[in-house]
């Protein structure tokens, strides 16, 4: 019996042995999967070094959820008491029901608003005024430091019959309500779509032109301690709507184009001091222009005239800069909204930006829009994504954010905004993609990105080849063993 029980042991000692050295083989095909699957993870955290910031102009959408509804041809002012920017009135059309008996119908008609709105940064808020000022379009607005409120003349407000009346009243905001100003001796006549300024020089807001019920003006009114004064001005400006205005850092007040039947591409200066309007010739300007805006980005020392419509009577959207120290206009060339009508604009100093507001592209119910944008100066950083593993002039890249970057060198680079960006390598045909986050602070950063080769189809196996030679072994072994110890 002796020698069949030291059989019996061995062929147990041979099936357990066995058994371990597939688990062994089956360990190892594991372990080499786990090694593929750390190689499709970041090499490298992202590394900050110094290196030169680029400054861009740009027109940045703000898609604030509460914006105003769709209107053209509001006026805004910075309202410096809040530190916000402050929106009144504007034209809409509505899709008004008819009814006529028993039958109804549908026309689309002309509205002005009474609304006032104010905007900081990406928040609107509507006012609630419980005064008596009639919704106008067209108007004119500007912040007026010595009373520390906002003046708004003129206007046109399209009654509930439908007839446009023009209005010389001029009205006061203090920042709760709207309070028509009374008792003038002296007032432009009514008028809508003239231009306004304030200068510090002056201590006075500068009014002029716009479409009269006689025509349009060429007058020049000042306001200052609640009363207006005719200027008695010297220089050959001709009568015009629709031009804009804004006062130079010397006081003086530029004013670019306007209507009269033909579209203007001069650029006049008022002296404040002499009240002599100077036209400076300028070859080079933005072109023929009404109804445009010209606004003081003095964060950066310029003009900014933005959009208009031009001598064909359509809408643009080209951004021009105007520099005091040159007196000289400059086409910037940047991404702008689309070309709209009767958008409003304003300076909001608490964050050295330009606001624009609305628009219309045309006269028909659904043209109006409610978007609100920034004109801004950003601070913009490099970051290169540097390749390591594949072949030389292989073609691969990035896409960062919403960009997309391909080359075949080693490296690819993008230039953002202060912030945290997803990303995604697109790796040639044989290697793994990866995917992760960077985030921008305030100067040049690099990351690293190590491609793995994707293994044959052979090595994808080799575990499943080797768990099904476990399962036959063992299986095998089973049998073996229970005929021995029979």
């Amino acid at each position: 019996m002796a020698p069949r029980l030291k059989s019996k042991g061995i062929m147990k000692f041979s099936v357990i042995a066995i058994s371990l050295l597939m688990i062994v083989v089956f360990a190892f095909t594991f372990s080499g999967s786990t090694s593929l699957n750390k190689g499709n993870s970041l090499a490298v955290t992202p590394n900050v070094v110094q290196n030169g910031t680029v400054y861009k102009f740009q027109w940045v959408n703000d898609t604030s959820s509460s914006a105003p509804p769709s209107v053209s041809n509001s006026t805004m002012a910075y309202f410096t008491p809040d530190k916000e920017v402050v929106m009144f009135g504007g034209l809409t059309v509505a899709n008004e029901t008819v009814a006529k008996g028993n039958a109804t119908s549908h026309k689309l008609v002309n509205k002005t608003v009474n609304n006032t709105w104010m905007y900081n940064t990406q928040t609107w808020t509507k006012l609630t005024t419980s005064s008596s000022i009639p919704g106008l379009q067209g108007s004119t607005m500007s912040f007026y430091p010595r009373g520390e409120d906002i003046v708004l003349f003129g206007g046109q407000n399209i009654t509930s019959s439908g007839k446009m009346v023009l209005t010389n009243q001029t009205w006061i905001f203090t920042g709760f309500a709207w309070t028509p100003l009374k008792g003038l001796v002296k007032a432009p006549s009514a008028r809508a779509f003239g231009a306004s300024a304030y200068s510090d020089n002056a201590s006075s807001i500068f009014l002029f032109g716009g479409l009269t019920n006689s025509g349009f003006s060429n007058s020049t009114w000042a306001f200052k301690d609640n009363s207006w004064t005719k200027l008695a001005t010297t220089g050959a400006i001709p009568a015009m709507e629709g031009s804009t205005m804004q006062a130079l850092p010397d006081g003086n007040i530029l004013l670019y184009g306007g209507y009269n039947g033909s579209y203007s591409n001069s650029t006049w200066m008022l002296n404040v001091t002499t009240n002599h309007w100077s036209n400076l010739n300028l070859k080079h300007n933005p072109g023929h222009l009404g109804f445009s805006h010209l606004k003081d980005f003095s964060y950066n020392n310029f003009l900014l005239l933005y959009g208009g419509v031009n001598s064909k009577g359509a809408p643009t959207n080209n951004s021009w800069k105007f520099s005091p120290t040159t007196m000289s206009w400059k086409n910037m060339n940047i991404g702008s909204p689309s070309p709209q009508f009767g958008q409003s604009l304003s300076i909001l100093n608490s964050n050295n930006t330009i606001v624009l507001f609305g628009g219309t592209s045309g006269n028909h119910y659904g043209a109006f829009s409610n978007y609100t944008y920034q004109f801004q100066n950003n601070t913009f950083n490099w970051v290169e994504f540097q390749e390591s593993g594949l072949p030389a002039n292989a073609t691969w890249g990035v896409t960062l954010g919403s960009n997309t970057v391909k080359t075949t060198s080693n490296e690819v680079e993008f230039l953002i905004m202060a912030g945290t960006y997803d990303y995604k390598t697109i790796a040639p045909s044989g290697y793994t993609s990866q995917s992760g986050n960077i985030t921008m602070y305030a100067s040049f950063i690099t990351q690293s990105i190590s491609f793995s080769k994707i293994p044959s189809f052979f090595y994808y196996t080799y575990g499943l080849i080797a768990g099904i030679i476990i399962i036959i072994v063992t299986y095998l072994g089973s049998i073996v063993y229970k005929k021995i110890i029979k």
